[in-house]
């Protein structure tokens, strides 16, 4: 290996450095209601502002077929009326306050977010509250959502080549795992979901006892807490969510699929099975990521786009998730590419990475784009409260937070070669091609 240079002793020995001040692990005060939703106070004086998130342990890892994609479809419902809220009147409220909010829906998690002036923390915290134990889910409204849901299905997927291949080839590399399928779900699903299963799995996962609440901004915590004590703690515990127990079994050889349909390029996409976020591999990997597909000097966007112009870009790369689910590999080949010298380009690539690892530059490169990452996401309180959950549902309590960064610079340059060949392997492998009608395969 290279002698480090000043510059790179100096970027590591950053790596070990504390959150500012402001952002301590003792400054986090945790509570727990007697049925079971875990609260996380923050007091953050910097402007008057509050955001409160919601995060429930629930994504489509937790579906079964023929219910594909109701957590996404859930998270509609919950801005769509309760007893107390007719639909749309919750965004009414929150705006007429001055403030604003959004949601999402991942492979393992839902999370809903509100951002709002100090002074309407009460009738915020009131009206989550209401919607986590009380959303109706009107039939007329129900069928009218599921329209849309449908329709945000046509559109992101079934009308976007890249995503379809994308779906198609997740579908065949996963073939036991809930992770076999899309957040969105498949068609036939959104279309004959009944309102009975729907608020089965709603009042089964959008509990308090299988949620955490997160307060960051300008409050007292403990006038905060008898708030949100006064409207959640009436609130029931669900029954016990059910464990998600199936294992994908080991890939036996290479897949590919095989998609011809009216396109003006191709698309090309390549994934191989890759470990949980918690396991020793994830973070070796997460840095190989960078060096393989991060900007236009990573290895291969300089061989496939700048060298070889076959072309016009790469992306992917590994989500964290609960369970071991995939590193994925995007190329959006130019109109008329050799798709057969592009998945050669990047077999070479993966190669040398195999045998030696990649270069003290791309280390040190990737080490600096996680590390500003990292800090990057904590710069706000909309931006600590997501840190926060993220690390309670993937983690398992928000304190790895404030450890994660010491966990990357205990990475060896020889970890990411070794993670390298564990994972980039034949077997492994999931090839996917996408031709336009007509084409030469």
């Amino acid at each position: 290996m290279l002698k480090k240079s000043a510059a790179a002793i100096t970027v590591l020995a950053l790596w070990a450095a504390p959150l500012p001040a402001a952002f301590r692990r003792e400054d986090v005060k945790v509570h727990k209601l007697d049925n079971g939703l875990k609260i996380l106070l923050l007091e953050d004086h910097g402007i008057p502002n509050i955001a409160l998130y919601t995060f429930f342990r629930v994504g489509s890892r937790n579906e079964r077929t023929g219910i594909t994609g109701v957590s996404h479809f859930i998270e509609h419902m919950m801005f769509n009326g309760t007893q107390k809220y007719a639909p749309g009147e919750f965004d009414r409220t929150m705006e007429f306050a001055g403030g604003s909010n959004n949601a999402f829906t991942g492979d393992d998690m839902t999370g809903y977010t509100d951002w709002f002036p100090a002074a309407a923390l009460e009738p915020m915290i009131a009206m989550e509250a209401d919607r986590m134990q009380g959303s109706i889910f009107e039939p007329k409204v129900l069928e009218s959502e599921r329209g849309v849901v449908a329709s945000e299905r046509r559109m992101s997927v079934e009308n976007n080549n890249d995503a379809i291949l994308g779906e198609n080839v997740r579908a065949t590399a996963i073939m036991a795992h809930p992770y076999h399928w899309d957040v969105i779900g498949w068609m036939s699903d959104i279309l004959s979901w009944t309102r009975d299963e729907i608020m089965a799995y709603y009042k089964t996962y959008y509990a308090p006892n299988n949620a955490v609440l997160i307060l960051v901004g300008d409050f007292e915590s403990a006038k905060a807490l008898d708030l949100l004590r006064k409207y959640y703690a009436g609130i029931p515990a669900g029954p016990p969510p059910p464990p998600v127990t199936t294992v994908e079994p080991p890939q036996a050889g290479p897949k590919r699929v095989l998609i011809r349909k009216e396109a003006q390029a191709p698309s090309f996409t390549v994934v191989f099975h890759a470990p949980a976020c918690t396991s020793p591999d994830f973070h070796p990997l997460s840095i190989l990521e960078s060096a393989l597909l991060s900007g236009e000097s990573s290895r291969l966007y300089k061989r496939l786009v700048r060298d070889e112009q076959l072309a016009i870009g790469v992306g992917g790369g590994m989500s964290e998730t609960l369970d071991p689910q995939l590193f994925t590999i995007d190329v959006k080949p130019r109109p008329g590419a050799d798709l057969d010298r592009i998945e050669a380009v990047l077999q070479e690539e993966l190669a040398k990475v195999k045998a030696d690892g990649i270069t003290e530059r791309e280390f040190q490169k990737a080490m600096n784009e996680v590390r500003h990452g990292f800090y990057a996401g904590l710069q706000t309180i909309a931006g600590k409260a997501g840190q926060m959950g993220h690390y309670e549902i993937y983690y398992g309590g928000y304190e790895k937070l404030f450890t994660i960064m010491d966990a990357y610079a205990a990475v060896k340059p020889l970890q990411v070669r070794d993670a390298a060949r564990a994972v980039f392997t034949e077997n492994n492998m999931t090839v996917g091609r996408l031709i336009p009608e007509g084409g030469v395969k």
